[in-house]
């Protein structure tokens, strides 16, 4: 992973509510809980967006990215502007439930269940599909993706603690 973080000159922290589209090849780092963040990589035109939404629905607020439906669109039609739309990969990522607080029922959706269904729900009527996935449970996620090659790499958190429990690559 150090490696990883030395081999790029351009490393960005993509903060809750917040969005990057770009062609230019940077690491980007955040950290998930109930947030999610969707990625989208253009093999073929070197493009690569990623957004970091805390919340499922935006109700009237304008170009507000700290909500699932709101980011997603915005990304993809920037995406969009700049000729990228055919080969994009889609990954998701988060949702976890990191807080104790109230239990998961059928009929009861966590704040990241909430965002999850959002992100597929919008994801599909824009016609696209996540072929990568890692949501849901309990743990948060800090997450590394290069705009240079589309991987995301992956390290779910130990339940109430900082230190790494597991580390893949997507």
């Amino acid at each position: 992973m150090k490696s990883l973080i030395v081999s790029h000159t351009h490393n960005i922290y993509l903060k809750p509510g917040e969005v990057l589209v770009t062609d230019t090849p940077v690491l980007v780092s955040t950290v998930l809980g109930s947030c999610v963040a969707v990625t989208m990589f253009s093999p073929s035109r070197g493009f690569g967006a990623i957004c970091h939404a805390m919340l499922p629905e935006n109700t009237g607020r304008e170009s507000d990215f700290r909500y699932v439906d709101t980011a997603l669109q915005h990304i993809y039609a920037k995406l969009l502007e700049y000729g990228v739309g055919s080969d994009l990969v889609i990954k998701l990522f988060g949702g976890a439930q990191v807080l104790n607080v109230g239990g998961r029922t059928p009929q009861k959706q966590t704040v990241g269940d909430q965002n999850v269904a959002m992100a597929e729900a919008v994801l599909a009527s824009l016609g696209l599909s996540v072929t990568t996935r890692d949501t849901g449970g309990n743990r948060g996620r800090k997450l590394f993706f290069c705009t240079r090659s589309g991987d995301v790499f992956v390290r779910r958190m130990r339940s109430g603690k900082y230190s790494v429990y597991e580390e893949i690559i997507l």
